[in-house]
């Protein structure tokens, strides 16, 4: 578990070190604006990013030897996109807290994922979590705004 954590935070530190590196690169990009910096191409970063980083985590949960690393990818993907979705559904009532959960969105599921992917979980469990997961998901869907 603890090395599944490890996998949260280095695939958040090469999201936000590859976000300020494209933004290094880019500073006259289209998406960089007199008034708003480059928070376009903070925003655009995250929306390539973010699915970047969900491909990238089988390989690392595997090189890292934190077995079975292809399910506790599966299932961190899916408890990923369930707290980016509701984090986004908060965005405009708590900004503040919307960014943080994001930022610790990987440190949160991967060890999740990886217990929930052990040996020792019963299956009822597994399904229990992946069905509140999908509700959790949903729950998160309703609350964006238009």
């Amino acid at each position: 578990m603890v090395l599944a954590w490890a996998v949260g935070i280095i695939l958040t530190v090469g999201l936000i070190a590859g976000t300020v590196l494209t933004i290094t690169l880019f500073p006259d990009s289209p998406y960089c604006g007199e008034y708003t910096g480059c928070l376009g191409l903070l925003v655009h970063a995250w929306e390539v990013g973010r699915w970047v980083v969900i491909v990238l985590a089988w390989p690392l949960l595997y090189l890292l030897r934190v077995r079975p690393s292809l399910p506790a990818a599966a299932l961190a993907a899916l408890l990923l996109m369930a707290i980016w979705q509701f984090a986004e559904a908060r965005l405009r009532t708590s900004f503040g807290d919307s960014v943080l959960l994001i930022f610790f969105s990987g440190v949160i599921s991967y060890p999740a994922a990886a217990w929930l992917a052990g040996t020792r979980i019963a299956r009822p469990t597994l399904v229990l979590s992946v069905a509140s997961l999908l509700a959790f998901y949903l729950l998160a869907a309703a609350l964006l705004p238009d």
